[in-house]
């Protein structure tokens, strides 16, 4: 009886977390630029994984370092038109990925959908 409950209490927690992964292919919104997030060990990464800007070249690392610490993604995005990294904050909101990046005083909202 006692594992039932547990199991009951558990499932709803692991239910959520799955909800805000950041795993998988996001559309970026623009260029029709597609990213492929992956993790391995607690460290993510993204690459291009489909573009219509031949700047952004398919398996090219856009994002990388990106860690949850105290439930907070932080890692860096590769900007191909500055052509420089740049801290970000990613949170995930069911099919969507908010990325707000960072440079210095200013920063900016990206929003990106789950494909």
């Amino acid at each position: 009886m006692k594992a039932i409950l547990t199991l009951c209490l558990l499932f709803p927690a692991l239910t959520m977390n799955a909800q805000t992964s950041i795993t998988g292919i996001w559309d970026m919104g623009q260029d029709n630029t597609k990213i492929e997030i992956k993790g391995d060990n607690g460290v993510f990464e993204g690459r291009v994984a489909s573009s219509d800007n031949p700047s952004a070249k398919i398996g090219n690392v856009i994002l990388k370092d990106v860690k949850s610490v105290g439930g907070t993604w932080t890692g860096k995005l590769y900007s191909v038109k500055k052509n420089k990294w740049f801290d970000a904050v990613l949170k995930a909101e069911g099919n969507q990925l908010l990325v707000t990046v960072s440079s210095g005083r200013m920063s900016k909202t990206l929003k990106w959908s789950k494909e």
